[in-house]
């Protein structure tokens, strides 16, 4: 009998040694996933691809009142959110393969083309850019749906994506229809009464009030409006004097 005891004692003993290992190994990978999401737009690409790992840490669609989750590993989604906007607006957050995460903004103009504002995070930098286009997919997002693709060739930036779509004649291919200068886009938005005001409250709009603010209420562990993490947020740039020059394109359009 006393052998018996001794066997589960030391089987009991066993098993909340190795429980407790467990733990003390859990805890510190927890801690090492964490701290390698330096900034809150790694955090919200993780909480969402990696949704329920960690701990505490909300799906980033359940966070933001989005329209879907992301359920593919080896690509990309583009999550709706409601916002309030008109009819001919909407916003939504691309998230998905190599930390992707695109917050755009899209309006149908009255003339059929499309408006896109832009931010996409790459490589610690938040980079906004403006789009008129004929497409109802922004070049942003075909951009990274083809790195995702060609991830063996390396990353293309926007302009060398470009130039590939120019000479590619099949697969990948820009629009028709497209302006990526942001002097340019206000100058072909002249007409409906966008500005650069109008632009820059944009942006503020879908960035701050309604993905980060609801991330912070909703989501994140970590980070804050006054605390974004190791990221650099690039905005757009406007020159002093706007460039009258419109793009090849344009002018094409207009004749």
């Amino acid at each position: 009998m006393k052998k018996i005891l001794k066997i589960i004692l030391i089987t009991v003993v066993g098993f909340l040694t190795l429980f407790g290992l467990y733990r003390v190994y859990q805890k510190n990978y927890y801690k090492r996933v964490y701290e390698s999401l330096s900034n809150v737009f790694l955090e919200m690409n993780y909480a969402e691809v990696k949704s329920g790992i960690l701990p505490g840490l909300a799906d980033f669609s359940k966070a933001v009142d989005g329209s879907q989750s992301f359920r593919d590993p080896d690509w990309i989604i583009p999550i709706e959110v409601d916002a309030g906007l008109s009819e001919n607006e909407s916003l939504k957050v691309i998230v998905g393969f190599e930390e992707t995460f695109i917050i755009e903004y899209q309006q149908l103009l009255p003339d059929g083309r499309y408006l896109y504002i832009k931010y996409d995070y790459n490589d610690k930098k938040l980079n906004q850019s403006v789009e008129i286009s004929d497409s109802k997919w922004s070049v942003a997002y075909d951009l990274a749906g083809y790195n995702i693709r060609n991830k063996d060739k390396g990353k293309l930036d926007l302009e060398a994506y470009k130039e590939l779509s120019r000479q590619s004649k099949t697969g990948d291919s820009i629009p028709n229809f497209y302006l990526t200068n942001p002097n340019e886009v206000l100058e072909y938005l002249k007409p409906y009464g966008i500005d650069e005001a109008w632009i820059k409250e944009k942006s503020h709009f879908m960035l701050y009030d309604v993905v980060l603010e609801r991330w912070f209420k909703n989501g994140s562990q970590r980070y804050s409006v006054e605390n974004l993490g190791d990221v650099e947020i690039v905005p757009l740039s406007f020159s002093e004097s706007i460039n009258r020059f419109l793009s090849y394109q344009y002018l094409v359009a207009l004749y």
